[in-house]
């Protein structure tokens, strides 16, 4: 690659917007512009469909968006009026063309006062979360920008447009794509590479997007600076990580996880932005979910939380990632402890609301559940058994609800992964809720990640957070005497691997038979399977699930309700 004899100075703003907040947006993005003149920066990146936010979905539909979405292309241009600083912004536009989808995704780069270049999104995703192919047309072609004072050759892509070989993992092993954008771009020869992205945060996911992206731009011979957007939108985390490599492949910066960052870098010289330290992956986890919290409430418009307290182990780690993103004044407890519960429960309830310094409401349910029975036994009705278990549930979650209702503050519902994968859970009971935090994560999950709290987290008291007890208990719904999940669950170690191996890998049922099958009762693992795809009707109303993994209980898995799936 030939060296520039011209400096090239890039800034990267790393912004949090917000679906369909232009006015927000736009204010992110100025004040991010203004900063980079500050720093003396020829380029500023700033991520995916930043103006109008992603992902927008069906708003894509409504003519308004796009009238907006214009408007504040002509607001953008007059931020770099008469300034030395050319910015590239995601921007939504009209498709030009008379036919294919209305609109196209797009990085447009503007310069001193108009809009000089636009480079419309070639690979559109449409697995897992990824729907873009319903309102995007691809471009046709990757062009080249120059920079009018340095006269750099910038390539310019758009998140997916640089993971062509590696989604073949979701497509049966096959390419998912016909062509790569990046075999268009090396026959342009580029000085430096750019990448505007909105990559959704998932377990692991950082270490294999920076490989990719190192890869190519050693591949290449050239610079790559990579922008993504942080924050979270509904059910999707984006941990922002934005990273710089150089020529040959080497990782030279990186921006803040789950926080907003900014960072200058010498494109061919020595580097001002200071790596940041990587995490380890479980405080990775822990910062998202305190993230996706937080975000949830201010994007819908609401500040308290609700969440009923067991003495268990997930509602504790609920509990404690909400005092994270709210504060402990914003978050109330309550234990409804009915006749099956034991006095440790309710304990550990109160224990863990004093260590994390929230109020906590006893509302006990026993009465309730008498009257209740009372008024609904008799004629055809003889109320016992699962009946029984789920009322006592329903009732738990009327109370919450009513409190909900009455107090202007949403439900946290405290469901793990393993639970709604096989229906461990009751409808209008303890699924009750605005958010699900927890449940994209397995039952083995939690339980790290309640370790990793105490361990690097302390009360006002200086005791660990979440009650010991909490921890070492068997896991228990404690709607019946004597009762623990593995009365009818298989133990979690085994049940959350044949879950991930099934669910988020993709293993064939046969190979699973083999791996897993002689580890508990026989025929077990087709059992637990069809348990699992039956209980998809009871998804379908869950509320929207954080998504951790690569495969998520939501939007990204479309399962059918009404089906014959022979699993038995």
């Amino acid at each position: 690659m030939r060296e520039p004899a011209q400096r090239l100075k890039v800034a990267i703003a790393q912004i949090s917007p917000v679906v369909g907040d232009f006015a927000g947006n736009l204010k992110q993005l100025e004040r991010a512009f203004e900063q980079a003149i500050e720093s003396g920066a020829d380029l500023l990146l700033t991520p995916e469909l930043g103006v109008c936010g992603y992902p927008p979905h069906d708003l894509l539909e409504r003519p308004e968006f796009f009238e907006r979405s214009a408007q504040a292309m002509t607001e953008l241009a007059s931020f770099t009026r008469g300034k030395t600083c050319a910015l590239v912004a995601g921007v939504l536009l009209p498709n030009p063309e008379p036919r294919g989808r209305a609109a196209q995704n797009a990085a447009c780069v503007f310069w001193d006062g108009k809009e000089v270049f636009r480079q419309a999104k070639s690979l559109l995703p449409t697995y897992d979360v990824f729907d873009e192919a319903r309102y995007f047309e691809p471009a046709s072609e990757s062009r080249i920008w120059v920079h009018p004072a340095t006269g750099h050759k910038i390539g310019v892509a758009i998140c997916e447009d640089l993971w062509a070989e590696d989604s073949g993992r979701l497509n049966q092993g096959k390419p998912l794509y016909p062509s790569n954008p990046l075999d268009r771009i090396r026959k342009l020869k580029p000085d430096l590479l750019v990448s505007v992205s909105a990559s959704p945060y998932e377990w692991g996911k950082r270490p294999r997007r920076e490989a990719i992206h190192c890869g190519i731009a050693k591949d290449l011979g050239i610079p790559l600076f990579y922008v993504n957007q942080v924050g979270a939108n509904d059910e999707l985390l984006f941990d922002g990580a934005s990273f710089v490599s150089d020529s040959k492949g080497n990782l030279l910066g990186r921006l803040p996880l789950f926080s907003e960052g900014f960072g200058v870098f010498e494109a061919f010289g020595l580097s001002t932005l200071k790596p940041e330290a990587a995490a380890s992956e479980i405080e990775v986890l822990r910062l998202g979910l305190i993230r996706g919290i937080r975000d949830y409430f201010a994007r819908t418009g609401f500040s308290k939380a609700i969440l009923g307290l067991s003495g268990g182990i997930d509602s504790a780690v609920v509990a404690a990632l909400a005092v994270e993103a709210l504060g402990p004044k914003s978050v109330l407890g309550v234990a409804m402890p009915s006749q099956y519960s034991s006095a440790g429960s309710l304990a550990d309830a109160e224990k863990l609301a004093s260590q994390l310094g929230i109020r906590l409401e006893v509302k006990p349910i026993k009465f309730l559940f008498s009257t209740a029975s009372r008024e609904i036994s008799g004629g055809v009705v003889n109320l016992e058994g699962l009946a029984s278990e789920n009322l006592q549930s329903r009732l738990r979650g009327m109370m919450l609800m009513t409190l909900s209702n009455a107090l202007g503050a949403l439900v946290l519902t405290t469901g793990n992964k393993s639970e709604i994968a096989m229906g461990y859970s009751t409808l209008y009971g303890d699924m009750c809720g605005a958010l699900a935090p927890i449940g994209d994560l397995f039952k083995t999950r939690v339980y790290e990640l309640a370790r990793h709290i105490n361990g690097s987290q302390t009360s006002l008291s200086g005791s660990p957070v979440i009650p010991e007890a909490s921890i070492t208990k068997a896991p228990s719904a404690e709607l019946r005497p004597n009762q623990t999940d593995q009365d009818t669950l298989p133990p979690y170690e085994l049940l959350d691997e044949l879950l991930e191996l099934y669910l988020e890998q993709g293993v064939a049922v046969s190979e699973l038979d083999e791996r897993l099958g002689a580890r508990y009762h026989a025929g077990w693992v087709r059992q637990t399977l069809a348990t699992l795809e039956r209980q998809e009707f009871k998804r379908r109303q869950g509320a929207p699930v954080i998504k951790t993994s690569p495969k998520a209980f939501g939007v990204g898995r479309r399962m059918p309700v009404a089906k014959r799936w022979g699993l038995k």
